[in-house]
């Protein structure tokens, strides 16, 4: 018969296999979670599955290292992320929970406590990042779940309300942008205008090498971009293949990277940005003292080098480019990112639409009036 019993602090489930042989996993919060996971496996095993308790009490810790991390086929930025992201937040909850014990229960009070989290950076966690948070530990329990070392998937039972839509992208002034610049020492100052005349990712701006610069035809190539693992320089593969692109080469932008190299050089393989030893500058580093310039300047707490992009971006729009051009220009994968990320800064006056619309039927119907008359 299926039973809880309390151990210390946290309560056990007991059950018999289909050998007659007592069985038990404890960890349980509560008794009622402790029963109804016994009579679960009790259910199971008259259905033929297996409920070895060695089977089963692996803790989400290992299952990650032994099975979850190396069955990922993504990129190394990318399992770089999914590593932050489990080790601040995920590990420190659930890691050494056995896999099969974690309920919707405790999963649901995990992202309540996580609303009221403060990041080092001295922020609330963001809901999206939340999202991200919640959907990296749902990968996890969906590949336990496929390798039958849990037998159903607590997160099936989250119920998730969709993030509110956060803040829009509010573009620099430029005299904002002037500031900023000169905020920075000389040797650095140009971080800031390869990023907004080009709209480039952070990663990408820190990664640009001088051969990638086509003076003569003025354009820029994007195809690689600074590594966050320490080890490497460039990293493997930028985000996406559309990532891959030429933009133009300001003539402006041009005259101040001639003058930056002619007072500062270059860093190693022929990087344009280099730290204060000359070494290559990490995007942990030119981010900190970005976001320490910025502060002072009205900059909000998590607004960093991506407003340059966004800037670009804004000021691209206003002189009239169109969705298809930003997208290009920015290394979108599709104009729906484009369009989700800067909508709203496109013309949006109905009215005048209406006007044209308005002009071009009347000026059909009147052109069709007047070749009647002719015949």
């Amino acid at each position: 018969m299926a039973y809880a019993r309390k151990r210390g602090k946290y309560y056990s489930a007991r059950w018999r296999t289909r050998q007659g042989q007592q069985a038990e996993k404890g960890g349980f919060p509560t008794k009622r979670e402790a029963e109804q996971f016994a009579e679960e496996q009790e259910a199971m095993e008259r259905r033929g599955k297996n409920t070895k308790p060695s089977e089963i009490n692996m803790t989400l810790r290992e299952f990650v290292q032994e099975i979850w991390g190396p069955s990922l086929d993504v990129e190394e930025q990318t399992k770089i992320d999914y590593e932050n992201i489990y080790n601040s937040h995920i590990d420190p909850e659930f890691g050494d929970r056995a896999i099969g014990t974690i309920t919707p229960s405790e999963i649901q009070r995990w992202r309540v406590r996580l609303k009221n989290t403060v990041a080092t950076t001295g922020y609330q966690l963001k809901p999206s990042y939340i999202e991200k948070l919640t959907n990296q530990l749902g990968s996890i329990l969906r590949v336990a779940l496929d390798n039958e070392v849990i037998h159903k998937n607590p997160m099936a039972k989250i119920k998730r309300r969709k993030p509110k839509t956060e803040k829009r992208i509010v573009p620099l002034e430029m005299a904002t942008i002037k500031e900023l610049a000169d905020g920075f020492a000389p040797r650095w100052r140009i971080l800031v205008w390869i990023g907004f005349f080009t709209g480039m990712r952070p990663s990408e701006v820190l990664g640009l090498t001088w051969d990638r610069l086509d003076f003569e035809n003025q354009e820029i190539t994007v195809d690689r971009q600074l590594s966050r693992n320490t080890k490497k320089v460039f990293a493997n593969h930028l985000k996406t293949s559309k990532s891959y692109r030429t933009i133009p080469f300001s003539p402006y932008l041009q005259k101040l990277l001639l003058e930056h190299r002619q007072l500062h050089g270059l860093g190693p393989h022929s990087l344009i940005l280099q730290n204060r030893s000359g070494n290559v500058w990490r995007y942990r580093d030119a981010s900190a003292m970005f976001r320490l310039i910025a502060r002072p300047l009205g900059f909000d707490k998590g607004e960093g080098m991506h407003q340059l992009r966004h800037t670009c971006a804004s000021v691209l729009i206003k002189l009239g480019n169109n969705a298809k051009q930003i997208q290009e220009w920015l290394g979108h994968e599709s104009i729906l990112e484009t369009m989700d990320t800067y909508g709203h800064l496109f013309p949006r006056d109905l009215h005048e639409v209406s006007e044209r619309l308005d002009a071009y039927v009347v000026g059909q119907l009147e052109t069709q009036h007047e070749q009647r008359m002719l015949a």
